[in-house]
């Protein structure tokens, strides 16, 4: 439903207020449902594995992580956006390179050139301005084998950047 109102965002008793391209508008807040499949599974498991490795960080690797997400910004919400916390900046940073299959790193990009490489290589997009999913990049096309117009297929294609 549409609504008119002063503008917000999330839960407020049993509503969810969100904002669109069209406007803000409002639901009635549900329970989602929670199927647990294997893919959703291995996505929680890492995102519990990176925030389980914060926690044997030293000190001064926690201090570096926080100094560095001073200058980093969260995404905007209701056009509202503030620095990042250590926590978080490691996190974002960590959970890409898990999801990737890279190594993860102890220090912020800032701070180390091993850490600044994995980075790199994590926003490497190729031609097509999209980030990677997963370590592979899949493609659905029609009409790229001769007598097959009409029937799609699938490609698979490692999506790594170049040397260099």
């Amino acid at each position: 439903m549409r609504v008119l109102e002063i503008p917000k965002s999330g839960k407020c008793r049993d509503r969810v207020w969100q904002s669109n391209r069209y406007g803000q508008y409002s639901y009635r807040a549900f329970v989602p449902a929670n199927p647990r499949t294997p893919s959703q599974m291995a996505v929680r498991e890492v995102f519990r594995a990176v925030s389980a490795r914060w926690r044997t960080l030293s000190e001064d690797q926690r201090v570096c992580w926080c100094v560095a997400a001073r200058g980093k910004k969260s995404k905007p919400r209701l056009r509202q956006c503030g620095p990042l916390t250590g926590f978080l900046y490691f996190m974002k940073i960590n959970v890409a390179l898990a999801y990737r299959g890279l190594a993860q790193v102890d220090l912020p990009p800032e701070q180390s050139e091993a850490a600044e490489r994995a980075v790199l290589r994590l926003n490497y997009t190729g031609k097509f301005h999209q980030l990677a999913v997963g370590p592979a990049l899949f493609l659905g096309a029609n009409g790229l084998l001769d007598g097959c117009a009409n029937v799609p297929r699938q490609f698979a294609a490692n999506a790594s950047p170049p040397d260099g």
